[in-house]
C-alpha cells in the first residue's frame, strides 16, 4: 500500500532577500509588456533559483484564448522548458505582480518552487478587477469546504476502470525515477 508522501513546511520570511526588488522589478516589467504588445496581459513573473532567471512571462489568456495562461504559469513553463526537466524549477523563487491564484499557487508546489514573491494581494486585484473575474479570495475559501457544498459539485465515477490505468503509469514512472535533471 502507497502512503501519501510527506508534505513539505512551509516556511515564512518577513525578511526580504536582497534581490528581492530587482527580480520584482523584473516581473513589474514583464507585466508591462504583457499590456504594451496589446494582450492584456497585465500580471508578470519569474522564477529565479541561486541567481540565474529560469522562467518569465507575462498572462497570456487572451492573446492565447487559454484560461489557463496566468503570468505565472507562464514562467512556470517557461522555466521548465529552459531547464529541460519537470524538476529543473526545484528550490527556486517565483516573483508575481500579483498574488498566485489556487491554480497558479498549486502549479508552484508541483513544481517544487520554495517561495513565492508577490506585489498585489487578492484584495487588490479584486477591488480593481472583479468584474473581468479577479476573485481569488472566493476561490480560496470555496476550496476550504467539503466537495459537496462547492460552487462547483463533483462526483466519483467509474473508479475500477481508471485505477488499473494510473496502477500502469506508477509501475513505468517507478523505473524512470531514478533519472532527474542533469
Amino acid at each position: 500500500m502507497r502512503t501519501s508522501p510527506p508534505r513539505r513546511k512551509a516556511t515564512f520570511q518577513s525578511e526580504t532577500e536582497p534581490e528581492d526588488q530587482e527580480y520584482m522589478r523584473l516581473a513589474i516589467e514583464w507585466s508591462k509588456k504583457g499590456m504594451e504588445n496589446g494582450n492584456l496581459g497585465p500580471i508578470g513573473a519569474v522564477v529565479v533559483r541561486d541567481g540565474q532567471v529560469l522562467g518569465q512571462g507575462h498572462n497570456r489568456c487572451q492573446a492565447d484564448l487559454d484560461i489557463t495562461a496566468h503570468g505565472e504559469m507562464v514562467a512556470i513553463r517557461d522555466g521548465i522548458k529552459n531547464t529541460g526537466c519537470l524538476e529543473g524549477l526545484q528550490g527556486a523563487t517565483l516573483y508575481t505582480t500579483a498574488q498566485p491564484c489556487p491554480m497558479c499557487y498549486t502549479a508552484c508546489h508541483w513544481a517544487g518552487i520554495k517561495r513565492i514573491v508577490y506585489s498585489l494581494s487578492c484584495q487588490d486585484t479584486y477591488a480593481i478587477g472583479a468584474e473581468f473575474g479577479f476573485n481569488d479570495a472566493a476561490l480560496y475559501e470555496d476550496l476550504q469546504r467539503p466537495e459537496q457544498h462547492r460552487a462547483i459539485p463533483q462526483q466519483q465515477l467509474l473508479r475500477e476502470e481508471a485505477l488499473p490505468v494510473l496502477l500502469h503509469w506508477s509501475r513505468e514512472a517507478s523505473l524512470v525515477a531514478g533519472r532527474r535533471c542533469p
